[in-house]
Formats: structure tokens, C-alpha cells, sequence
């Protein structure tokens, strides 16, 4: 069992802080393993000279000081999910536990690990109300993990849940299209009960996937740092399917675009 989780709070409000050292184990991993790729990314996109610090909050915030157009803070978001000890947050037994005390009987991942780095006065990439059901549709037993690496206080603008929300259901959203993100709830959400996803570096939050949240502003002067972990029920899907299944990417699209426009110009050179 994991320590600290509040079943009472968890269906009251939707959401309970819970913790304790295997929790602050697993993110102390991860937040090396982000580290490490730091320093190399530093290297790699600002110079031999790139600073080097022994804090992922104090390495990121130099990072960004030194950067143009995001370059080293942008390369992180990329690489920081696809590093081993990101990934095996999904498998985490603290993590796993908490799910299984927030009433998931088989926890399978809704998607992979999520890694979010939040620029100080950046709000390009900040989510407006919305619930995470939105993102798989296919367990109504379906829990986030939202969890801080590094210092977290007020000024860093944490997550901000609306207690008792998910009692609601299934709120409506707004179709994609230009100018607002596709999970956006389509009417507006009275803000009564509003609470800061606040804890400490051995803890976390995690709230029903009904609960509407949002991006909270990070008013500070260093780059807030999360981590989501999305769990479905396995006993709960409505459709035995994934809705993550691997595949290539953008990147790996334009590049293998790019290699058969090459070898054609080579072609007809010949």
C-alpha cells in the first residue's frame, strides 16, 4: 500500500496526495537519468562550454538563460520520455499501488510516461480545463499521476484540480479547430473549489480522469519539471484496444521522405 493515499478525499474530491520514500526513490531515478541527458543536450546544443550544473531545476534554468528559440530546453522535452527510467514510472510499484487503492483492479497504461517542462512566463503550451478521459475514452475506471521533480511551490504554478468535479461525468468538449486545444470543454467551468496540486519531493498526486484541471502559470524564475502517469482499467476497457500504440513518427516520416527524394535526385543525376 501506498502511504498517504486518502480513499475518503479520493471520492469526495476526486483526487489525494500520497507518498513516502519509494515514491521519492522512483522520482530521485528518473530526475538523474533527466540529469544526465541535461548535460549532454547542453553540449550539444549550446557548446563545450554549456553550463553544467549538479540540480536538474538549477540545470535546466541555466539552459534556458543561455538558449535561443528554446533550442536545449525544446531537445529535452524530446528526449526526456524515451530515457529508461522515465519509462518505468508506468511500472512503479508506489505508482501502481496508488492506482489500485483508487479503486483499478488491473492498471494498464493509458499512455506512455509524460514529460513536461514549463518555461518561466510561458504560456504557449498550458492546458485550459479539461478532463484526461478525453485522451483514450476507453476505461470510466481511469486515474492521472501528476508529479513534480525538484523544488515545487506556489510561484510554479502546479496543477489546479476542481474538487468534485468528476461526479459530473463525461463533460462536453469542443471539436478541433484553430485556436483552442481539442480536449477545451465547450462551455465554461464555474471555478468554485479550486485546489493546488501542491506536495512534497516524496510525493505525488493522483486524481480520477473525470476531475478538470488545468496548467497552473509558472510565475518563478526556473523551469517547472512534471511527470504524468496515465492509468486504464484493464477490467474496465470498453474496447480491448491501446490508444498509444506505438508508430513512426513525425520525424521519422519527413526523414524517410527526405532519403527517397535523395536517392530519386540521385537516380535521375545518373
Amino acid at each position: 500500500m501506498t502511504a498517504g493515499f486518502d480513499l475518503n478525499a479520493f471520492t469526495r474530491d476526486g483526487f489525494s496526495r500520497f507518498g513516502g520514500p519509494d515514491v521519492a526513490a522512483a522520482k530521485a531515478r528518473a530526475e538523474a537519468s533527466m540529469l544526465d541527458a541535461a548535460h549532454i543536450i547542453a553540449v550539444r546544443t549550446l557548446g563545450a562550454d554549456a553550463p553544467r550544473k549538479a540540480a536538474l531545476g538549477d540545470q535546466l534554468a541555466a539552459m534556458h538563460a543561455a538558449e535561443a528559440d528554446n533550442a536545449a530546453t525544446r531537445a529535452c522535452y524530446e528526449v526526456f520520455p524515451t530515457l529508461p527510467e522515465v519509462i518505468a514510472l508506468i511500472n512503479a510499484e508506489p505508482f501502481l499501488s496508488a492506482a489500485r487503492q483508487a479503486g483499478l483492479t488491473r492498471p494498464v497504461a493509458g499512455t506512455n510516461p509524460l514529460v513536461r517542462l514549463d518555461r518561466p512566463g510561458d504560456t504557449r503550451f498550458s492546458t485550459p480545463w479539461h478532463q484526461d478521459y478525453w485522451y483514450s475514452l476507453l476505461s470510466e475506471r481511469a486515474v492521472v499521476i501528476w508529479m513534480a521533480l525538484g523544488e515545487l511551490d506556489a510561484s510554479m504554478g502546479p496543477v489546479e484540480l476542481l474538487a468534485g468535479s468528476h461526479a459530473d461525468g463525461l463533460v462536453p468538449f469542443k471539436p478541433y479547430e484553430a485556436g483552442h486545444e481539442w480536449f477545451e470543454t465547450a462551455e465554461p467551468v464555474r471555478e468554485d473549489g479550486i485546489v493546488a496540486g501542491l506536495h512534497g519531493p516524496d510525493e505525488a498526486v493522483i486524481f480520477d480522469q473525470r476531475v478538470l484541471h488545468r496548467s497552473g502559470f509558472n510565475a518563478s524564475d526556473r523551469v517547472r519539471v512534471t511527470i504524468q502517469l496515465r492509468y486504464n482499467d484493464l477490467d474496465a476497457l470498453s474496447e480491448l484496444t491501446s490508444t498509444f500504440t506505438p508508430s513512426l513518427s513525425r520525424f521519422v516520416l519527413e526523414r524517410q521522405k527526405a532519403l527517397l527524394e535523395q536517392a530519386e535526385e540521385a537516380r535521375h543525376d545518373a
